[in-house]
């Protein structure tokens, strides 16, 4: 991949600083992009917060205690950034997909962005509904561009705690 303003290949860069901001750590690469997203659009968009605390007894798996304030804090966070915040609570693998299909074809036209935040048990490549496992790669493939076209183009965030 050839290493220019449009196109950034991680293996390309060499002479990288590290800095540390806020106690984290982030990598200077010295290269910046021309291009951002478009932020002004009438709203910045919706934020759904999966919260899922209690779960089926038949996959032994136990209560997230905490889960509750987190999802509070999100919320309130969220809003003070102008996000549409809808909340859910303990989900089930099948509501969860039912949720991002539906959400995936409402008009995100006159939105900025869209976020999604998964408070759950989860697993290498899946989270769990309150009866079991949904990998992550079909959640996200709802609002992939073929098949969500109003948030092409549009930055799509998906936190997983």
């Amino acid at each position: 991949m050839e290493n220019n303003k449009t196109s950034v290949d991680s293996k390309s860069i060499n002479n990288f600083e590290v800095k540390t901001i806020h106690g984290s750590k982030s990598v200077d690469s010295g290269i910046y992009l021309d291009s951002s997203y478009k932020m002004d659009y009438p709203e910045m968009g919706i934020c759904i917060i999966i919260n899922n605390k209690n779960f089926h007894k038949s996959t032994g798996m136990s209560s997230r205690s905490g889960t509750d304030v987190d999802a509070a804090n999100l919320r309130e966070t969220f809003m003070g950034l102008k996000y549409e915040v809808r909340n859910k609570n303990d989900l089930t693998r099948e509501d969860i997909l039912e949720l991002m299909d539906s959400v995936s074809k409402e008009d995100h036209s006159k939105r900025s962005s869209f976020v999604c935040v998964i408070l759950s048990h989860g697993d290498e490549g899946v989270i769990y509904g309150t009866n079991g496992p949904v990998e992550l790669k079909k959640l996200t493939s709802f609002f992939r561009g073929d098949y969500c076209r109003s948030l092409t183009g549009k930055p799509k965030l998906f936190i997983i705690q």
